[in-house]
C-alpha cells in the first residue's frame, strides 16, 4: 500500500492522541534504519558510517539509527547540517543531546564536507518528507558531496534528501540511495523514483491501527486547509440553512451558529416568515431570509431557490426543523434534486432524511446524510444491530447506494462514503437530547465548506461535536446545545491539546 504525507501526519498525531508521543515512534523508526544497515554488514566490515542528520523529525530518526549503530560495535560518525540551535524539532533536539554525550560517536562541525570522504555508509537524515522546491545550501553540498563518493552502501530516511515523497519529482538535485527505509506504508513518490530510492522498504513503527480506525485530532489539524491570507467575508465557507417551522425555530438557528463557531464567514438562514423574528433573535450573526408562510411547501420552492442563488452558498443545510408535513416533504425532495442538478454540496438531517428513500436519490458524492439508527431503518429499511462491528457493513453499502457520505450517529459513530470507513468514540450519554444533532449539522457544513470532502467533513464534524460534549463533562458544565457551540472554536483552534485534557490515559 501507499500513502500521502497529509496522511501520515494525520495518523502520526492520531497516535499521540492515543498515548503514543513522537519520539516513541522515532525511537522505532531509527531502530529500523540500523537494522537494516546491521542486516547487510557486520561491524568488522566497515570502516565508517556517517549520518547526515537535518534539523527536522528526519534528523532526529538519523539520530536515533546512530546511536542503536554504535550500540552494535559500528564506528559511527554524525554530520550535522545545523548547529544545535538552529534544531527546530523538540525530539530531534533530544537525541542530539543524548549522542553528543556519548564518547564513541563523533559530531562534526556542521556542512563539513570532508566528512564524507571514505565512508563506508552514508545515511541521509537530512530532510526526508519535508522538502520543498529546490535545496539549499548546506542541504545541497552535503547531498552532492553524498553522490559523489563510491560507499558500500547508502541509506535514504523515509525519503531520499530532494525527491517529493507525494509526487516522486525531484527539482535540481537529490540523494540517491541504495536503500529507502520508509515507515508505517510507502510514500505515493517513492514509486515514481527509482532512481533515486533503490530498494524501498517499508518499516513497522509500531502507529496503531485505531490511529486511522477512529478519527482523531490529527484529521483536524490536517485536513482543514488554513486560512489563506488573502481571505475575504465569506471565503472559509458561506453556509445556508432551509429549516424552521411554525412548530420548530431552534434547530436551523443551532446548525447557523455551529457552523459560525466552526470558522464559517456567513450564515444565511431560510425560514418561514412567521418564525423569522423568532429565529433572528438567537443571534444578530445570522441572516434570516424568509419566505412567505408557517412551512415549507412546494408554492415557496420558487422563492427558496432564489435565495440559494442570491446567497451562493458553498454548502445548503436541509431539514433542521422543517416538520414532517407532506407537502414540506415533498417540497424537501423537488429542492434536492434542483441542488443536484446544480451540483451544491449539501447536508441532509433530521426532517430532510424522511423525504427519500433508498433508490430514489444517488448524491454523486456531493452529501452527507447524519442519521440515528431510528432514520437509517426508514431509509433503507434495515434495522442495525447497535454493535459497529456488525453494522459498518450495512451503512457502507448503504453509503454506496446513496452514492453519498452517512454518518450514522451512534454511540460509536460509523462514517462512510461507501468505499472508506471510519469510526469515532467521541461523546457521551448526555449529549442525548435536543438540539445536539442540529449542532453536528451545522459543524459538518462547515467543515465541508473548507475541505470539499463529504467524507472529511463528516469524520471531522462528528469528532468534534462529540468531544465538544467530553470537554464540557470534564469540566463538570452543563452539557447542552449552546455551551457546546460556543466551546468549539477552542476544539478547533487546539484540537489535540482538548483531547489529552478529555481522554489523555495519564489522567482520572
Amino acid at each position: 500500500m501507499t500513502i500521502s504525507i497529509l496522511d501520515m501526519r494525520v495518523l502520526e498525531t492520531n497516535s499521540v492522541a492515543l498515548g503514543i508521543p513522537l519520539i516513541r515512534l522515532m525511537e522505532a523508526a531509527g531502530k529500523s534504519v540500523a537494522d537494516v544497515v546491521s542486516n547487510r554488514f557486520k561491524p568488522h566490515h566497515v570502516d565508517r558510517i556517517v549520518v547526515m542528520v537535518g534539523k527536522g523529525g528526519n534528523g532526529g530518526d538519523g539520530l536515533v539509527a546512530a546511536r542503536y549503530l554504535d550500540s552494535r560495535g559500528y564506528n559511527v560518525e554524525v554530520l550535522p547540517a545545523y548547529r544545535r540551535e538552529e534544531i527546530t524539532h523538540p525530539d530531534t533536539l533530544a537525541n542530539y543531546d543524548i549522542v553528543s554525550r556519548l564518547n564513541t560517536i563523533r559530531i562534526h562541525k556542521p556542512g563539513d564536507l570532508k566528512a564524507l570522504e571514505d565512508a563506508d555508509i552514508v545515511i541521509d537524515g537530512l530532510l526526508g518528507t519535508g522538502v520543498r522546491g529546490e535545496l539549499r545550501d548546506p542541504i545541497r553540498s552535503m547531498v552532492e558531496k553524498a553522490n559523489s563518493i563510491n560507499a558500500k552502501l547508502k541509506v535514504a530516511i523515509d525519503t531520499p534528501t530532494g525527491v517529493d515523497p507525494d509526487t516522486g519529482e525531484v527539482h535540481g538535485v537529490a540523494f540517491k540511495a541504495d536503500v529507502t527505509v520508509t515507515f508505517h506504508d510507502v510514500k505515493k513518490g517513492l514509486e515514481k523514483a527509482r532512481e533515486y530510492t533503490g530498494e524501498i522498504i517499508a518499516a513497522n513503527i509500531g502507529i496503531p491501527r485505531d490511529a486511522s480506525r477512529y478519527v482523531g485530532p490529527g484529521d483536524v489539524i490536517h485536513r482543514i486547509p488554513r486560512r489563506a491570507r488573502d481571505a475575504h467575508k465569506g471565503s472559509s465557507g458561506r453556509i445556508l440553512v432551509i429549516g424552521g417551522s411554525n412548530s420548530y425555530t431552534g434547530a436551523p438557528a443551532l446548525s447557523g451558529l455551529a457552523a459560525l463557531k466552526s470558522g464559517s464567514d456567513l450564515s444565511f438562514i431560510a425560514v418561514p416568515e412567521s418564525v423569522r423574528g423568532i429565529i433572528a433573535s438567537y443571534s444578530p450573526e445570522l441572516i434570516t431570509i424568509p419566505y412567505s408562510g408557517k412551512y415549507l411547501e412546494v408554492e415557496n420552492l420558487e422563492t427558496v431557490k432564489k435565495i440559494v442563488e442570491d446567497t451562493r452558498p458553498h454548502v445548503v443545510v436541509v431539514g433542521p426543523g422543517l416538520g414532517r408535513r407532506k407537502d414540506t416533504l415533498t417540497s424537501v425532495k423537488k429542492l434536492i434534486e434542483w441542488l443536484l442538478e446544480r451540483d451544491i454540496y449539501m447536508v441532509l438531517d433530521a426532517d430532510a432524511l424522511k423525504a427519500f428513500g433508498i433508490g430514489e436519490l444517488k448524491f454523486n458524492g456531493k452529501a452527507v446524510l447524519t442519521p440515528h439508527r431510528g432514520e437509517f431503518k426508514a431509509l433503507t429499511g434495515i434495522a442495525l444491530t447497535g454493535d459497529p462491528e456488525r453494522d459498518w457493513g450495512e451503512v457502507k453499502k448503504a453509503a454506496s447506494g446513496f452514492e453519498a457520505t452517512i454518518v450514522l450517529k451512534s454511540p460509536v459513530d460509523i462514517i462512510s462514503d461507501g468505499i472508506h470507513t471510519r469510526f469515532n468514540r467521541t461523546g457521551n450519554p448526555y449529549m442525548a437530547i435536543g438540539g445536539t444533532g442540529d449542532v453536528l449539522t451545522g459543524v459538518i457544513a462547515s467543515v465541508l465548506a473548507r475541505t470539499k470532502n463529504p467524507f472529511y467533513a463528516g469524520c471531522i464534524g462528528t469528532y468534534v461535536n462529540g468531544l465538544t460534549g467530553d470537554l464540557l463533562l470534564k469540566r463538570r458544565e452543563h452539557v447542552s446545545p449552546m455551551n457546546m457551540i460556543n466551546v468549539l472554536p477552542e476544539i478547533f483552534y487546539n484540537p489535540l491539546e482538548r483531547h489529552l485534557e478529555v481522554h489523555s490515559p495519564t489522567k482520572s
